[in-house]
């Protein structure tokens, strides 16, 4: 009975320990790795909210989840080298969807480019280098919703670009019915409606 007893005690031990993953762990080169929790605070009048997903190497990478303060959900954002790459949800805050789409990433954050600057009084031309800020733009098939219908409209993207749905090769909307014109009659022409005499 007392083995029984130690064996269960050692498999809850054991599954517990499995199951308590450490958050928030950084490398030693203090980089954020693994899976983090962040809290945000309010600021200027926004809201605060939390920050769910993982780093790797400082960066952000996959599926990232923002909730607010009360534990809403307000977006689920994918992530690739910190920047927005791939499909998004956003979140009325009655927890309806309110639009999703995915996002295509134009410049990698902390990429380096060497400019030229001209100085405007000597006209000496100097190499500068330039550390880019990482950059998204919409790219596909957004979906919005109405948050009291649940309607949803479609817009389309190429690059940032509005485009129409033809371009974008959207086969998925529904074709109008088209309007038959109403045949235009003359007064003398009315067919059908003469009485008979009788």
């Amino acid at each position: 009975m007392q083995k029984l007893f130690l064996c269960i005690l050692l498999q809850l031990i054991i599954v517990t320990g499995i199951g308590q993953t450490k958050n928030n762990q950084r490398d030693a080169q203090q980089r954020k790795q693994g899976y983090w929790i962040e809290q945000v605070a309010e600021l200027r009048g926004e809201p605060g909210y939390t920050w769910e997903g993982v780093y790797k190497n400082d960066r952000k990478e996959g599926v990232w989840k923002k909730t607010s303060l009360i534990g809403n959900l307000i977006a689920e954002e994918t992530f690739k080298n910190n920047v927005l790459d791939g499909y998004c949800k956003y979140y009325f805050p009655d927890g309806k969807k309110s639009e999703e789409g995915a996002f295509i990433s134009t410049e990698i954050e902390g990429q380096r480019d060497t400019i030229m600057i001209i100085d405007p009084v000597t006209d000496v031309e100097t190499p500068t280098e330039i550390i880019r800020k990482g950059n998204s733009v919409r790219n596909g098939v957004w979906k919005l919703y109405d948050e009291e219908s649940g309607k949803m409209v479609k817009e389309y993207y190429n690059r940032g670009a509005t485009v129409t749905a033809e371009e974008l090769g959207d086969t998925t909307t529904e074709p109008q019915p088209a309007v038959k014109p109403t045949p235009l009659q003359l007064p003398h022409e009315h067919t059908g409606k003469h009485k008979k005499k009788g």
